[in-house]
């Protein structure tokens, strides 16, 4: 071990450090540096950043540092660490990647280091991640390589808890869609295996909209976490239950036999859900209608199964409710349907039968209108206005999204125009973009042919994508990305919170703003997990200085505790439903006219 004549700070000479001095030392003498001042600034910076400094002799192998970096590892903060001291606490999983590190860097005296890995303390055996980065320097004599140790398992602890509360769901604490998919195909793959049978129950509640528009959504909430409650005690250990989303529920049952069957355990799951719900004060009836597909009768994947459970489920329902049924592909006129939607979608984009509603986006901090997001409406056969959640799947399926997606994008363009005319003040107005339509290799050009066509502004243009969109090729993502900012259009990752993206990812990635997951945002002050979440994006959002919205508020409580919070802008049925064009310019109006007699 090589000593200095302090023994907590490395002797570090670094053109990054002395050069600028004596550069100072000619242009401004009267600035001279006092002698130890510049190893007494390091030393102040270092310990008000908690940093571990280090200097590594590739001569002798031996490690010199800082007494903070002897705290990080659990040593004496007194007198330094020798080098096998700090290899001995790296965790034994990860001390061949530590060690081929190392050995790349005596090997390379180009190279550079950034490194996570964790440690096991030597005080306490407490583990703990760190984050070494380094570079090789000379002070004119030889050459060592000298870094910093910082201490990141907060951050990395958030990520985890991030992880793990995305794959349940928030409310029910039942696992959620990825997390329920992810045990189906395990048990579809033992299914397989050992050629046995199984069963899937697709479970929807009866009568639960009346009770959520009469009494709210927090007494509605409390419902569905007794109904998930007594889900589970009507299944064995090695069944699943999950949540799918709002009131619909799965039931997984590996293996069913003659005492234990689909049926039994559907006729339990109604029984048990006719009891009355207590929710306070109040007394609440609901029942459930349930389609029950089998394997491999019904199908061999997940999805051929689940899609088979649901119709089941939904004939059901139309014979009356409170009851189960099998699913017979003999009644199975799914493909019927979306025949139909696509034919009126066609139609639509054909005749210009699509609509637009725009939901107004707030600023958490003024209380103004700042944007909107535009969302998509298709006119059913009877006059209704169709949801994306019906005719959207059909778009990707029939390969309509792209033709889908642009014309979106180029009315967007054009309404924003109209509105600017007219004497709005300018907004951003957010779109969201399909996977399908984002993957185009042509698609950056068309949103820049689309602009100029249109005549928007770029800069009041925002682009949605969800977190899974960027994921599945994230070299590919960043490029177009890049090549979208350049543009002068902005972009927010979409429902953030529910799929997992690490610190390190995000820190990289070219993105304006944050959308948290509005099942995590419904759910702040009544799931600790939901808040947790919520905070961490709000965190992530401030330390990488971007912009973070709430989506989803339906409730005053939300509505300040995302302001109290730091959150940027929020959207939701508190402040107003999707509006059509002509609703939102006057809802736009009318906000103006109000500020005005204020002022």
């Amino acid at each position: 071990m090589r000593e200095h004549s302090d023994p907590h700070i490395p002797a570090i000479s670094t053109p990054g450090l002395n050069e600028p001095a004596e550069i100072e030392e000619e242009q401004e003498p009267a600035r001279r540096e006092v002698p130890g001042r510049s190893e007494a600034t390091l030393r102040l910076a270092a310990t008000a950043a908690n940093l571990g400094l280090w200097d590594l002799d590739p001569a002798t192998g031996e490690i010199s540092g800082n007494a903070i970096l002897s705290r990080l590892y659990g040593l004496p903060a007194e007198r330094p660490g020798r080098a096998a001291d700090f290899h001995a606490a790296v965790h034994p999983e990860d001390r061949g990647r530590v060690e081929s590190a190392l050995v790349k860097l005596r090997k390379d005296p180009g190279s550079r280091l950034d490194l996570e890995f964790r440690i096991l303390r030597h005080d306490d055996g407490s583990l703990r991640w760190l984050h070494s980065t380094g570079s090789w320097v000379s002070d004119g004599r030889a050459r060592r390589f000298i870094g910093i140790t910082l201490d990141i398992t907060d951050s990395k602890l958030a990520e985890q808890r991030l992880r793990e509360a995305s794959q349940h769901d928030p409310l029910t604490g039942l696992p959620g869609r990825g997390l329920l998919f992810e045990y189906c195909s395990h048990l579809l793959a033992m299914a397989r295996r050992t050629r046995s049978n199984g069963a899937m129950l697709f479970i929807d509640l009866d009568r639960f909209k009346p009770i959520n528009d009469t009494h709210g959504h927090g007494v509605g909430d409390q419902v569905l976490q007794q109904v998930a409650k007594r889900l589970v005690n009507c299944v064995r250990e090695e069944d699943i239950t999950g949540r799918l989303g709002g009131d619909e529920f799965v039931v997984a049952i590996p293996h069913p036999d003659d005492c234990y069957g689909p049926a039994i355990v559907a006729q339990n799951i109604i029984r048990s859900l006719e009891q009355p719900f207590h929710v306070g004060n109040l007394q609440l009836h609901l029942s459930a209608s349930i389609g029950i597909s089998l394997y491999p009768r019904h199908g061999s994947d997940l999805d051929s199964l689940l899609k088979a459970a649901d119709h089941a489920m939904y004939l059901a329902k139309e014979g009356g409710r409170n009851r189960y049924r099998f699913f017979n592909p003999l009644d199975d006129g799914s493909d019927e349907r979306e025949a139909q939607v696509e034919t009126l979608l066609r139609q639509a984009l054909d005749n210009e039968g699509l609509q637009l509603h725009y939901q107004p986006i707030v600023d958490l901090q003024t209380g103004m209108t700042v944007g909107a997001e535009a969302l998509v409406r298709l006119q059913g056969a009877q006059g209704d206005l169709l949801s994306p959640d019906v005719f959207l799947p059909v778009a990707e399926s029939s390969g309509l999204i792209n033709r889908l997606g642009e014309w979106v994008l180029s009315e967007v363009g054009r309404q924003h125009v109209r509105w600017r005319q007219s004497g709005l003040p300018p907004m951003a107005i957010s779109v969201n973009i399909a996977p399908q339509q984002f993957r185009q290799r042509s698609f950056v050009t068309q949103l820049s042919e689309s602009l100029d066509k249109s005549g928007m502004d770029p800069a009041f243009l925002e682009i949605e994508l969800k977190e899974s969109t960027v994921l599945e090729d994230v070299p590919e993502a960043i490029a177009a990305l890049v090549q979208i900012r350049k543009l002068g259009v902005q972009v927010a990752l979409d429902d953030f919170g529910s799929g997992f993206s690490s610190i390190g990812f995000l820190s990289s990635l070219p993105v304006d703003k944050l959308k948290i997951d509005q099942v995590f945002v419904q759910s702040i002050g009544r799931d600790r997990q939901s808040q947790a979440i919520a905070d961490t994006v709000l965190a992530l959002g401030r330390s990488l200085k971007l912009k973070v919205v709430g989506e989803g508020i339906e409730s005053a409580d939300v509505f300040a505790y995302l302001q109290d919070h730091g959150c940027n802008q929020a959207q939701g049925y508190y402040f107003s439903e999707p509006l059509s064009a002509a609703e939102f310019e006057q809802w736009c109006r009318q906000e103006q006219s109000h500020a005005q007699s204020v002022h």
